[in-house]
């Protein structure tokens, strides 16, 4: 795939929370998972990745508490499936510090 451009939280704020946009699976049919990203910054500002159209909007996770912001991240990526169908990123969790 192709990088988005760059989303970035106004100066001085930090990213607080997030939701992907995530395709269900679809069986037989090419599967993509997530497909776009979504986030909120401090002071209210949202961010939205330029991914695909694909799936539904997750819930916004749970915000981090106040003075505190993302510093840290895990992803879950699918293993190569040797001729099945193979989908990629499929979730992420965020951490977050003071």
């Amino acid at each position: 795939g192709a990088w988005s451009r760059p989303e970035s939280c106004p100066p001085g704020q930090r990213l607080v929370s997030f939701r992907l946009r995530v395709e269900a699976p679809r069986g037989l049919w090419d599967d993509t998972a997530a497909n776009a990203m979504a986030a909120i910054c401090s002071g209210g500002s949202l961010l939205e990745g330029r991914g695909g159209p694909q799936g539904t909007w997750g819930n916004w996770s749970l915000p981090c508490p106040p003075g505190a912001g993302v510093c840290g991240l895990r992803t879950r990526v699918e293993r190569p499936q040797r001729g099945g169908d193979d989908t990629g990123l499929n979730d992420v969790e965020l951490y977050c510090c003071s």
